[in-house]
């Protein structure tokens, strides 16, 4: 089975929940993140909204990143009053454990997250609407993000008449071309791996650090494989010049059915 290159940036947790299943079913993990986390040029907006949190109905950290960086933000604990809206399971469980080293229980606040084969704006609008049976309109959400991003839930939330807010939290940027960071992206394509790819901006940052080394992405990706989890992404990954480019889940029993796949 091939190694799997984890690519989430490393501001998230060291080891989160799915990566330790991974690991112990015997699948050698490497890390070599594709997008840096930085703090956003002006967190002032974002610690305000922060600060009024328990006046909105949900927030909407949209990435595992978001998370941590929301709650690295909060003062105090979360309101129960305010929902949380959470695409996919990573979110989700980048959630729990967050609150959980805050001495707060994830059950007391009301969480809504995308299924793991819909881990994205269309299925969390989806299991939203069973938040508010009565509609969204009229509701305040708080929509907390990383700059500029896809804005189909903010626009398909304002649409059905809430009232959106959106903070930046965090910024992305590519991580820096330097020496180091070239010497251990030559030293993961020494031999194939699959790479496990949850951005379509990662794959991109992916090209310009290996057009940056020297190096052509259509025939050092060649032999590898990346999985990923939607068909954006993975048009993204093809076109780079990935071998194969396979869809799934973020769930360790589908990376695993993946990885097993000859």
């Amino acid at each position: 089975m091939l190694p799997l290159v984890i690519t989430r940036p490393c501001a998230d947790s060291p080891l989160n929940e799915r990566e330790r299943e991974l690991r112990d079913a015997g699948i050698e993990l490497r890390w070599f993140p594709l997008i840096a986390i930085m703090p956003p040029h002006d967190p002032e907006p974002a610690k305000q909204a922060l600060a009024a949190l328990r006046t909105f109905d949900c927030a909407i950290p949209v990435s595992p990143s978001a998370v941590h960086a929301t709650l690295r933000m909060l003062k105090g604990p979360w309101p129960e009053s305010c929902a949380v809206g959470l695409i996919g399971p990573g979110s989700r469980s980048a959630f729990e454990q967050a609150l959980r080293l805050r001495h707060q229980k994830p059950e007391s606040v009301s969480l809504t997250s995308a299924p793991a084969d819909a881990a994205e704006s269309e299925g969390l609008w989806d299991k939203l609407q069973a938040l508010r049976p009565q509609g969204w309109a009229g509701a305040k959400v708080l929509l907390l993000r990383g700059g500029l991003g896809r804005d189909w839930l903010a626009d398909t939330m304002v649409a059905a008449g809430a009232l959106v807010q959106v903070v930046d939290v965090y910024r992305r940027e590519q991580p820096p071309a330097n020496a180091a960071t070239l010497s251990a992206l030559r030293a993961l394509l020494t031999a194939p791996s699959a790479w496990l790819l949850t951005a379509s901006e990662g794959v991109c940052n992916l090209q310009s650090l290996l057009a940056a080394g020297g190096l052509r992405a259509k025939e050092v990706l060649a032999t590898h494989r990346a999985l990923v989890i939607h068909a954006r992404i993975a048009d993204v990954a093809a076109t780079v010049g990935f071998g194969r480019v396979d869809v799934c889940s973020l769930e360790p029993s589908a990376i695993i059915r993946a990885l097993a796949m000859s």
